[in-house]
Order: C-alpha cells, then sequence, then structure tokens
C-alpha cells in the first residue's frame, strides 16, 4: 500500500504544541503525554520517543502490553498505567522499571489494594500507584466512601505508595457546569485526605479540554493526548477558557494521489447501490483509499478531499460522490483545473490546516463521530511518514 496512501506525521509541530501547552499551563505543572492506543494510531514508539526527548513528564498507557512496546522501544521516562493492573510476575519485562521507580499503576477499587502489594513483593519493590476517584464519569475509580474506607488500611501495605491522585472529567469540552461539580466533589476529597497522603502527591484532573478550560483544574500535572496531536481547543463550546488563541496544530497529514480520470454523461450513478446521481457531464477521479484503511462509510457523499499539484498551494477541494469503498473513493474533478485533474496527482484526504474542508475535526463531525475514533480508525495497513 506505500505507493497508494500514507500518513504523513510531524513530529517538529507535535513539539511546537508540547510547548505551547506548557506555557499554557506554566512551567511549575507537570505534562503526562497520553499514548494509549498506539498513540490514537499515530505510533506510540516514535511519538513516545519524540516527546520523551522534548522533555515529557510521564508517559500514560491503557495497559501493559502498550507499556511494554515502550520500554523493549527504550523509552525510559516514567509511564503510568491507566488500567487496573492485578498481577505481575518478576520476569515481566516491566519489572525493570518498577524496580526503578518508574512504572505507575492505579488503583480503582479495594481488593486491588492487596493484588499490587503483592505485585511490588514479587518484584521486591515499592510500586507508585495513583489513586483514581470516581467523580460522574461511572466508569472506574473509587467513590467517595471507598476513599474513606482505603485511607485507615494503606499502611498495611508496605510494597504500596500512593504516588497520585486523579480524576476523569466526562464532558469537560461541552458542559462546564457538570465538569466544575466534578472538580468540586474531587477538591473535597483532596482536602479531607490529601495531607495524609503527603506533599510529594501528583494531583490531576485535566485533559485536553479540561486544560485549556480553566486554570483551576491545572493542579500539579495535566494529561494531555488529543492536544499533543493537534486538536481539541477548536472542538470546545461555553466558557471559560483559558485562551481563545490558538495553542495546538494538527500533526497528521493523510495523503494519496488520482489512480484514474474518466469522463461521464449526466444521469450516470457513481458507486454502490447509485446513491449519487451526476446532475451534468463530469469529469471523474478515483482515489485509491477507502474505508479498509479508515476513511469511514459515513462520510460517503458528504466530505471532500483536497487535490494538490504544488506543496505549497492552498489546493482544489473535490467532493467526494457516492460510497466509500474498501479500497477506493471516487470524487468530482469537473471544476478542478485540468492541471490538477491528471492521474498521479497528491490528494490529501485528511489535512495538517484546521481551516481546511478535509481538517479531522470537520471530517469526524460530518461523520457523526469524535477525532479520537478517527484517529484511531486509522489502518496499520497505512505507512506511516515521520516528518
Amino acid at each position: 500500500m506505500s505507493d497508494t496512501s500514507w500518513l504523513e506525521i510531524n513530529l517538529e509541530r507535535m513539539g511546537r504544541n508540547l510547548a505551547a501547552i506548557r506555557q499554557l499551563v506554566g512551567v511549575n505543572i507537570k505534562v503526562c503525554g497520553v499514548v494509549k492506543a498506539d498513540a490514537y494510531g499515530l505510533g506510540a514508539v516514535p511519538i513516545a520517543r519524540k516527546l520523551e526527548a522534548d522533555g515529557i513528564d510521564m508517559l500514560a498507557v491503557y495497559c501493559p502490553v502498550q507499556a511494554r512496546q515502550l520500554v523493549q522501544a527504550g523509552v525510559s521516562c516514567p509511564l503510568l498505567i491507566f488500567m487496573p493492573v492485578r498481577q505481575m510476575e518478576s520476569d515481566d519485562a516491566l519489572a525493570v522499571t518498577a524496580r526503578a521507580g518508574k512504572l505507575h499503576l492505579t488503583l480503582h477499587d479495594l481488593p486491588q489494594l492487596e493484588q499490587l502489594n503483592q505485585i511490588g513483593r514479587a518484584l521486591e519493590c515499592i510500586v507508585p500507584v495513583h489513586v483514581h476517584v470516581d467523580t460522574g464519569m461511572s466508569r472506574m475509580g473509587l467513590t467517595a466512601s471507598e476513599m474513606d474506607a482505603m485511607m485507615p488500611r494503606l499502611p498495611r501495605y508496605e510494597h504500596v505508595q500512593v504516588a497520585g491522585l486523579y480524576t476523569h472529567f466526562a464532558a469537560a469540552e461541552n458542559d462546564v457546569d457538570f465538569t466544575s461539580a466534578q472538580m468540586d466533589q474531587f477538591d473535597t476529597l483532596l482536602d479531607q485526605h490529601g495531607p495524609a497522603l503527603g506533599d510529594g502527591l501528583c494531583v490531576h484532573t485535566a485533559n485536553t479540554f479540561a486544560a485549556h478550560r480553566d486554570r483551576r483544574f491545572h493542579k500539579s500535572m495535566v494529561r494531555v493526548g488529543l492536544g499533543l496531536y493537534g486538536y481539541g481547543p477548536s472542538l470546545m463550546t461555553a466558557k471559560p477558557r483559558v485562551t481563545t488563541a490558538v495553542t495546538v496544530r494538527p500533526i497528521v497529514r493523510w495523503l494519496s494521489h488520482l489512480a484514474h480520470v474518466q469522463r461521464y454523461p449526466k444521469g450516470a450513478t457513481v458507486g454502490y447501490n447509485r446513491t449519487f446521481v451526476l446532475s451534468r457531464d463530469s469529469l471523474i477521479g478515483v482515489v485509491p483509499t477507502g474505508y479498509a484503511d479508515g476513511y469511514t462509510q459515513a462520510l460517503s457523499n458528504r466530505s471532500s478531499v483536497l487535490i494538490k499539484t504544488d506543496a505549497k498551494e492552498q489546493g482544489v477541494a473535490c467532493p467526494l460522490l457516492g460510497k466509500v469503498n474498501m479500497d477506493q473513493i471516487v470524487i468530482d474533478l469537473t471544476d478542478a483545473p485540468q492541471t490538477a485533474a491528471q492521474v498521479g496527482v497528491v490528494v490529501e484526504l485528511i489535512s495538517g490546516d484546521a481551516d481546511s474542508p478535509c481538517a479531522l475535526q470537520k471530517l469526524a463531525r460530518l461523520a457523526d463521530t469524535s477525532c479520537y475514533e478517527m484517529l484511531c480508525r486509522l489502518s496499520s495497513r497505512l505507512p506511516r511518514r515521520y516528518v
């Protein structure tokens, strides 16, 4: 597939996004880069290596498998695993990282305390643990009453050290009142139990949206994923906001080329199930990429791509006609300049320009989904080219 369609991922721009987030939150606030799900489909190892080189304070993954991938690739900064880890063998590839105090695990329920202690005993180390408090996500984490019950039990577990306390906001991008209520609940627990947990406690609540929403959410660390990859602030609604200035820019472009060009008469139907009828004599182009690559069928008859004859030009928007196919899409070249309607010309399916008609957030809106899902849909058969 390397000669048909590929992703271009701008690591230098990601570094600038990290710098912008640091400027937003201030020098005293740590930044945790979220690289779960293969860095949202962009390639966890190269993304993590770049973030580590740029001084990221911590990286977060979902599960031990994802953590092992980074450790085995030589990533050495602290790692936070979000899912509830309940066992780990002494010969696990993560053992050295754990013994160095750089593997942070998350506590989600009271029975897991004993399980985490057993992990520490098996690895002959003290496990740094971040306590996840559920304030309204209703997914995982301790309730307020479970938090109360945990505190007197902690001294029993000599291989567990509470290193962090956090919660996760359910709707920081669009529900200010609920997010504030979650923060109030968390702050109450923090005031109640924080002093007993020690001065070095890492407190974190803010995702990309909350980091841009209000400084009260910043605490001692922010967890950003989408923002590092250039998305988030433009998706937010309502006030307040820390800033309305552009802070991050997209790092991803999806590129292909025209594989075929042909004329068809008015009245011809395009694609499977004949969902588009030509209203005029038309010049049609075929781009060799489709839903098998992650270009969702929900964009059928809705989206546009950009035809680019020169890397510096803005490009010509060409609408998609008919259904998205497994390996190809059909676009309307009728209004494109002759120089653009040629086999081999570069086609941009996802743009690195937030104002482009094929910007990821606009495509996600058309497909009635999110930037998160659109990124994670991108097939592994698409070569990733890092610039």
